[in-house]
C-alpha cells in the first residue's frame, strides 16, 4: 500500500469525464490513494455530490469544473479555468470519451465531430496546457484512456476506433519524448467495461457485459498501479492482451473482418 501512496499522496489529479463510469472510478481510487482532485464533466450535480463525498471520506480537497469537451474550444476553456484558479495539476487523467455504433454514412456528423474533439482534441490541448508545469516540477504525468480498439480498425465504430488509435500513437510518442524528464505518460487500453459507454454508443449492454472480462474498479486499479510503476502501455486482462497481440501478428484484412464480425454480434449492428 505504501508504494501506491508514495506516488499520489498529497498531489493533485485532474480527471475528465469524472461523473460516471471509468472516470468516477478513477476519482474514487485516486481519493483512496490520498490524491487531491479536480473533477470535470458536463453534469454539475453528479460532480458536486461525488466531490463532496470523496472529500469527506478521504480527507482530501476536491474541486469541480463543469465543462463540455465536445463543444468547440471546450478543452481550451477547461485549461484556462485551471490557470485562472491557480491549480497545479500533477496527474492528468484524460478519461473523457464516447463512441457511436453503426454504419458511418448513417452517423450524425455533429456527434462524430464532437467525438473527435473529446477523444482526440481534448487529449492534445490538456496535455500541452499542463505538461510544462509538470516538467518544471520534474514530477507527475499523463494517463490517457484509449481502448483495445486502438490496435485495429473497427468497422461500425470507425470514428471511435480511429480516435483511440490516435490516442495510442500520441501517448507512446509523448512517453518517449519525456524519457528521463521525471514526467511520464501511460496509455490505457481497456477492453469492453460495463459502464454507461455502451448506452451512449447504442450498443447492446447485456452482450457487452457478458463479453467483458474486467469491471471498472479492476481496470482502474491496475491502470494506476501501472502508472505508479512508470509503465508506458497497459492492457488489463488476459483476453484483451491476447486480442491485442493477435491484431499485431495476423494479416490486417483478417483482423478487420474479425472486428466486423465481433461488432455485428456484440452491437447487433445491421449489415
Amino acid at each position: 500500500m505504501m508504494a501506491k501512496r508514495d506516488v499520489f499522496s498529497g498531489t493533485t489529479a485532474l480527471v475528465t469525464g469524472a461523473s460516471s463510469g471509468l472516470g468516477e472510478e478513477f476519482a474514487r481510487e485516486l481519493a483512496r490513494r490520498h490524491t487531491n482532485l479536480v473533477l470535470s464533466a458536463r453534469s454539475r450535480d453528479k460532480l458536486e455530490r461525488l466531490a463532496a463525498d470523496l472529500a469527506r471520506v478521504n480527507g482530501i480537497s476536491a474541486q469541480v469544473i463543469v465543462q463540455d469537451l465536445a463543444a468547440p474550444d471546450g478543452a481550451l476553456a477547461l485549461a484556462k479555468e485551471l490557470k485562472a484558479r491557480g491549480i497545479a495539476v500533477d496527474h492528468l487523467i484524460n478519461n473523457a470519451g464516447f463512441g457511436t455504433a453503426g454504419r458511418f454514412e448513417s452517423m450524425d456528423v455533429e456527434r462524430e465531430a464532437g467525438m473527435v474533439r473529446v477523444n482526440c482534441e481534448s487529449v492534445v490541448v490538456l496535455s500541452r496546457a499542463l505538461l510544462r508545469g509538470m516538467l518544471d516540477r520534474k514530477r507527475g504525468g499523463i494517463l490517457n484512456v484509449a481502448s483495445t480498439s486502438a490496435h485495429q480498425p473497427t468497422p461500425f465504430m470507425s470514428t471511435y476506433g480511429a480516435s483511440k488509435a490516435f490516442v495510442l500513437s500520441f501517448t507512446l510518442a509523448l512517453a518517449e519524448e519525456l524519457r528521463g524528464s521525471g514526467v511520464h505518460a501511460l496509455v490505457l487500453c481497456p477492453g469492453p467495461v460495463p459502464t454507461g459507454f455502451q448506452a451512449a454508443a447504442s450498443m447492446s449492454h447485456a452482450s457487452v457485459v457478458a463479453f467483458a472480462s474486467l469491471d471498472a474498479h479492476t481496470v482502474v486499479e491496475r491502470a494506476l498501479d501501472a502508472y505508479a510503476r512508470r509503465a508506458v502501455l497497459k492492457t488489463p486482462g488476459l483476453v484483451n492482451s491476447v486480442q491485442t497481440l493477435a491484431s499485431k501478428v495476423l494479416p490486417r484484412s483478417l483482423v478487420v473482418r474479425a472486428a466486423r464480425l465481433t461488432m455485428t454480434r456484440l452491437g447487433r449492428v445491421a449489415t
